[in-house]
């Protein structure tokens, strides 16, 4: 089967079990949970399935864990919009703006303790699974929490920002890689390692968003993208500006606070002027190329993860 079909199947898989994660309960908490995961590119728990297989498993023995960790990832996106006041997710109006912030608040719990509950149900490792998902929700609380104290500092170091798109994003992707070796009972060495190409992963990933944010548009990405220009969110490609000319930078988004598209236009222009955005492109392939490195010495079908590496180098949105 070729590579693009194993992601559709993985895909279908992950969505047919997502409609059947809360069939009863209120309405009004119900109704947004679905609204939520009807839209989302499914990385985190296609990760966790294409592991387990490399590593021996048969991927449907691992879906329970991936749709924990799917229900995890769109909690922590539904408080994510909240904070930001953002108006898109996923293609669709965010539950936040189509009902209000108290149904955002009590679907995203509720989604919370679903994914929890989900893996109470893997009869074998799951009280070492929940440690590690409760570690990765301190993680993402903790890089959420960094993203909102860098809005207030016009200038951060790179290793700032590299830590906090590790807490943000890197930790729940190397989470997914490293689940997936669990359930497939792999060495304690393959399970770090398929950690560590996740934790990359994860880095590659954010920056990758950051540099989509800037050449894609807001239908492809299917997400706001005027408010992290607006709060002065730090990106690869911010830090990277700020350091040739931070005044410049903020009389683009003084600019950008009453003409958006005046503003980020000039912003463009002053990235792709100093290859900013070559630069950026260019330090995304090297993470992916450290990413490979890892899966060599590892006695495990490599060649989905290889896959999967070139899937994420490619991705357009």
């Amino acid at each position: 089967m070729k590579f693009k079909d194993e992601i559709k199947l993985y895909k279908s898989m992950i969505d047919e079990n997502l409609k059947k994660v809360y069939e009863s309960g209120p309405i009004n908490i119900k109704e947004p949970i679905y609204h939520i995961l009807k839209g989302g590119k499914r990385i985190r728990p296609i990760l966790s399935l294409i592991t387990a297989d490399a590593c021996g498993l048969n991927p449907e023995e691992a879906v329970d864990a991936s749709i924990s960790i799917e229900l995890l990832h769109n909690f922590t996106l539904i408080h994510d919009d909240i904070m930001d006041n953002d108006d898109l997710r996923h293609g669709n109006e965010t539950i936040h703006k189509k009902w209000n912030d108290s149904i955002a608040i009590l679907s995203g719990d509720a989604m919370l303790a679903i994914a929890l509950l989900k893996l109470n149900e893997i009869p074998k490792y799951s009280s070492s699974i929940i440690k590690k998902f409760n570690e990765g929700l301190i993680e993402v609380c903790e890089g959420q929490a960094l993203d909102l104290y860098f809005q207030d500092k016009e200038i951060i170091t790179e290793n700032d920002y590299l830590k906090m798109i590790h807490k943000k994003t890197g930790f729940m992707i190397g989470l997914s890689a490293e689940i997936g070796a669990i359930l497939a009972n792999a060495d304690k060495n393959t399970q770090n390692e398929m950690k560590k190409y996740g934790f990359l992963i994860g880095r590659a990933f954010q920056i990758q968003d950051d540099l989509l944010e800037i050449i894609s548009n807001k239908s492809k990405m299917g997400k706001t993208l005027e408010s992290d220009f607006l709060l002065n969110k730090k990106t690869y490609l911010s830090i990277k500006s700020r350091l040739i000319d931070n005044e410049i930078i903020n009389t683009f988004i003084d600019i950008a606070k009453n003409d958006f598209e005046k503003g980020f236009m000039h912003y463009k222009e002053f990235l792709q002027r100093n290859n900013i955005i070559e630069e950026t492109e260019e330090t995304i392939s090297e993470i992916l190329n450290k990413a490979d490195k890892i899966l060599i010495d590892l006695e495990i079908n490599r060649k989905n993860l290889f896959d999967y590496t070139k899937f994420i180098l490619n991705r357009k949105h």
